[in-house]
């Protein structure tokens, strides 16, 4: 099952957007994320977190809507968007898009939101946004991208070092190469044709698919 997770964060319009709004099955958002689904017109079936951020008014509107409510305490080691993904493993999700995780008024929510596509590898997660979607490729792995020729993939790597990177029908080929953390040098490469693939031997590489218009 694809469950839609709506954190806290800016949502921007786009095809990747649009794309996974389309695909979901089940809608669940933390805290404050609940406003932003139904301002797309999605109703969540579950919302997550101590609501400090979710005003009153919305919090009648969604149990009108017949919303269920997971409260936890304030002060907890979770954030919500972590805590929505554990309701997200409980109701049986396959595969979880993450909807909000970039932007808002405090900018450590971004790097708390990219740190846990980290601690759930064994399973499928996005962060999408706009005309973007950032996932992570562990090593030995490989992954297909598919897309249209001119449509930007950056390679980020999370670890000190990813080694073996391979890639296929990428303006700037890699060829067992080392990537290493804090160096960008893998930003911005540009898609060839309707495919193209990355590989790599070892470490944590996210790729983010922007799709051009």
């Amino acid at each position: 099952m694809h469950v839609i997770i709506f954190a806290g964060g800016t949502v921007q319009a786009g095809t990747a957007l649009d794309k996974a709004l389309a695909e979901g099955e089940l809608v669940i958002a933390a805290d404050s994320g609940a406003s932003t689904a139904l301002a797309l017109g999605d109703v969540p079936a579950f919302v997550v977190g101590d609501f400090d951020s979710l005003d009153e008014e919305t919090q009648q509107e969604l149990t009108r809507l017949g919303c269920q409510f997971v409260r936890v305490q304030v002060e907890k080691d979770e954030t919500d968007t972590e805590l929505a993904m554990e309701v997200a493993l409980q109701q049986g999700a396959s595969r979880i898009t993450i909807l909000g995780a970039l932007g808002g008024t405090r900018f450590e929510h971004t790097i708390a939101n990219i740190q846990l596509l980290v601690g759930y590898l064994t399973l499928p997660v996005e962060i999408v946004d706009g005309n973007s979607r950032g996932w992570l490729v562990r090593g030995p792995g490989t992954t297909l991208i598919e897309g249209n020729p001119g449509d930007l993939l950056s390679l980020l790597p999370l670890t000190v070092a990813v080694t073996g990177v391979c890639t296929e029908n990428l303006y700037y080929p890699l060829r067992d190469e080392t990537l290493a953390f804090g160096k960008p040098r893998g930003i911005s490469n540009v898609l060839l044709g309707a495919q193209a693939r990355v590989s790599l031997s070892e470490g944590l590489l996210m790729l983010v698919h922007t799709i051009s218009e």
